[in-house]
């Protein structure tokens, strides 16, 4: 009797700690709810909106995914749009960090709105006109769908355009000349942007460039022509 005992104690422990194992598990790991996904991207949307004052940018509808379970931690969030200029994106990546490590993707689908006053041209004009303030005036409307909209009427009085336009069409920084704001040869700072980082690099133009075109830029330390964006006097970026 005392050997079945014996017997019994030893196979039944495992099964009593394996059960136990399995409680804890299950116990070890945290809800992220919708409600707080759909928090995250609010508040995402909302700094950002701060670095564009002059735009109303917000959520006409997104589409969240279930629920989801992370491990215990210290939990952060990520949202990298869809663009990196975040007006036009269709989509977000929602990254969730437990104590720095990655642990969830999730895509969310989302409509966004970008409200601004915009300049608009007040009759039709042909290609050649040198611009006056008769000419354009600002109007309120969603700018979500513009490559490069004009959001001062001083930005392009006394500029020619490069093409015709009708009246009450917004007017775009690829229809008007523009003088370049960086020359050939001139010393610029790289900004490179991706997964979440940006770093800085110096570097030299290859040639003229206007705010929002595209232009080789050598990097100063690699020696390595790169195709970037003109941001601002001095400024490129490059995504990687």
């Amino acid at each position: 009797m005392k050997y079945l005992l014996c017997l019994f104690l030893v196979f039944s422990t495992p099964i009593i700690v394996c059960g136990e194992t399995e409680a804890s598990s299950a116990q070890a790991s945290q809800l992220i709810e919708r409600q707080e996904m759909e928090q995250v991207l609010n508040d995402f949307l909302t700094e950002y909106s701060m670095q564009m004052p002059h735009i109303d940018l917000r959520y006409k509808s997104m589409t969240l995914p279930d629920s989801y379970r992370v491990p215990e931690g210290q939990i952060t969030h990520q949202i990298i749009p869809a663009k990196p200029s975040v007006i036009g994106s269709r989509r977000m990546t929602l990254m969730t960090r437990v104590d720095g490590e990655i642990v969830k993707n999730q895509s969310v689908r989302v409509v966004l709105e970008a409200l601004a006053d915009v300049v608009v041209i007040a009759e039709t004009l042909r290609r050649g006109t040198i611009l006056g303030e008769s000419n354009v005036e600002l109007r309120y409307q969603d700018v979500s769908r513009l490559k490069a909209p004009i959001f001062s009427v001083n930005d392009v009085v006394g500029k020619r355009l490069k093409r015709s336009v009708r009246l009450g069409e917004p007017l775009q920084r690829q229809q008007v000349e523009f003088p370049p704001v960086i020359k050939r040869g001139e010393r610029v700072v790289i900004e490179a942007r991706g997964s979440g980082l940006m770093l800085t690099a110096a570097g030299e133009a290859k040639q003229d460039g206007r705010a929002g075109e595209a232009i080789q830029v050598m990097n100063s330390n690699s020696r390595k022509v790169v195709l970037c964006q003109v941001v601002a006097p001095g400024l490129v970026k490059v995504e990687f």
